[in-house]
């Protein structure tokens, strides 16, 4: 039944974001780079739209799987939670997760998807749930 409310919560946050302006977040997109999103999330310790070593490692086992979007990887909580805590930031962890997931990546919808993750205990100490929290 959770499962259900998070794929239903991240669809109305997908559609809430398309529908505002057309898509236009206020955020330049340069789709001629590809990275757009992950390099508008901000710094994340490393270049812009480049993940941290350790992070894009994190996304490995994901790789193999047919991921279009981030509302997916709400249905894999088991295989997100390596990626939380090697990630250093929601920018860090955008830019890692856009090397496996097909579509562009908002920074808005993936900072919720994280933050019901860092609803789980184990991961309360973790660089991006206490960014999150401190947000």
């Amino acid at each position: 039944m959770l499962r259900i409310l998070i794929v239903f919560a991240l669809a109305v946050v997908l559609v809430g974001c398309t529908g505002q302006g057309g898509g236009a977040s206020g955020q330049p997109v340069d789709s001629a780079s590809g990275g757009g999103a992950a390099e508008s999330a901000g710094a994340s310790g490393s270049s812009a739209g480049t993940a941290s070593a350790a992070c894009g490692d994190s996304f490995g086992p994901l790789a193999e799987l047919d991921i279009t979007s981030v509302s997916e990887l709400g249905d894999l909580p088991n295989e997100v939670q390596p990626t939380v805590e090697a990630c250093e930031s929601v920018a860090d962890w955008v830019a890692g997760a856009q090397q496996v997931v097909a579509n562009e990546i908002d920074p808005d919808t993936a900072a919720f998807l994280l933050a019901i993750n860092c609803e789980d205990l184990s991961l309360a100490r973790t660089a991006i749930c206490e960014e999150l929290a401190s947000s």
